[in-house]
This record gives C-alpha cells, structure tokens and sequence, in this order.
C-alpha cells in the first residue's frame, strides 16, 4: 500500500510538475506576442503623421522655392514651439516652403479675398536655409467648424516636429492668432509666398 501510494505520489508531483511548467511557457509565449505586438503598435503610433495632414508632400507646394521668411512677420511671430529658449520663434532667419490641400486650394491660390471652406489645411515647412530638403518643424492651419474660434477665422494651429508626428502645441494658439490677426482680411493668411504670376491672377 505504501509503495503503491509513494508511486501514485510521484506520478502526481511529475503531472504538476508538467502542468505547472505547461502553464508558465505559455504565460511567456503570451507576454513576448504582447510586447512584440505593443512595441509595433507604439512605432506605427510614433511614425503616423497627424491625420489632417497625411501625404501633405503630394499636396499643391503654393512657393515652388523655398523662400526666407519676411523680416516684419518673423518679428511678430511668438515662440510657437513653447521652448523659451528659442526667443526668436521658429520663423527668424528660416526657409519656408507651404501645401495647401485640395479643399483650400481655390481660396490660396485664385481669391483675392479668400474664404477658406472647413477642412482647409494648410502646411509650411520651416527650413534651415533655402538648399534644405529637410525640415527642422511644422505649422499647419486647419479650418475648423463654424464657431470653433470664430474670433479668430474658426483656425485651429499646430506645431508638430519635422515628421509631423510629434505635436509641440496645437489648439487656439495666441502667439499665433495675434500674428495671423494682422491678414484678417485675406482670412488670416499672409500669402506673402504667392509668386507675383499668381496674384496677378487673383480674382
């Protein structure tokens, strides 16, 4: 009886044993799936650019070269990037080159007086001099619904790294809005970067 109950004792301890060592290799197997799928998701996420402003590079480039930003609207300009340290703003002594999507296109580039419809965005590249192919960050307008802001042309701004993934600050911006004021007649949009073609052509 004793041996027949030590044997049934072994087999016992040998099944938990194996169950337990079962149950822990497929814990392990679960946990590294989820951290591989985690890890693939957080780098879709980090890559994805703003949604507003996918495939921006395909849009219509409204200044076909780079063009140094004006001296009057670089001083008017904020630290839009909220980095104090950065007193000049992102616009001082850079290159721009600006997109404008499909829905703003017509208002950018053929109204003198432009009323850009909701869901006009518009995106400039800030670059470190005119030969750059590389953005150092982005500033986007996006035409929001009627009363989004409408103290300030219903624009919501962003400032985003140079991917555009990252956003820096976006929102009511008032560093921004007290720039862009100053265009209130051509919908808040200075369109200084409009070729002398183009604007003769204005209607």
């Amino acid at each position: 009886m004793n041996v027949q109950g030590n044997a049934f004792n072994v087999r016992f301890q040998k099944i938990k044993i194996t169950t337990l060592v079962l149950c822990c290799f497929c814990a392990l197997v679960f946990f590294v799936n989820y951290l591989a799928k985690d890890k693939a998701i957080s780098a879709q996420t980090k890559n994805k650019q703003v949604e507003e402003i996918e495939g921006y590079k395909n849009w219509t480039k409204v200044n076909v070269e780079p063009q140094l930003m004006p001296a009057r609207v670089a001083v008017l300009c904020a630290d839009a990037t909220g980095n104090n340290k950065d007193l000049n703003g992102p616009h001082q002594s850079k290159y721009f080159t600006v997109y404008v999507n499909d829905i703003g296109r017509q208002a950018m580039l053929e109204q003198s007086n432009p009323k850009f419809p909701e869901g006009s965005v518009i995106v400039k590249e800030k670059l470190p001099d005119q030969k750059s192919l590389t953005p150092e960050l982005l500033t986007m307008m996006i035409k929001r619904k009627k009363d989004f802001d409408s103290a300030n042309g219903d624009w919501e701004y962003l400032v985003t790294d140079a991917t555009g993934a990252k956003i820096e600050r976006r929102g009511n911006l008032q560093n921004c809005q007290a720039c862009h004021v100053a265009s209130q007649k051509t919908d808040y949009i200075f369109r200084t970067y409009l070729s002398a073609e183009v604007r003769n052509e204005l209607k």
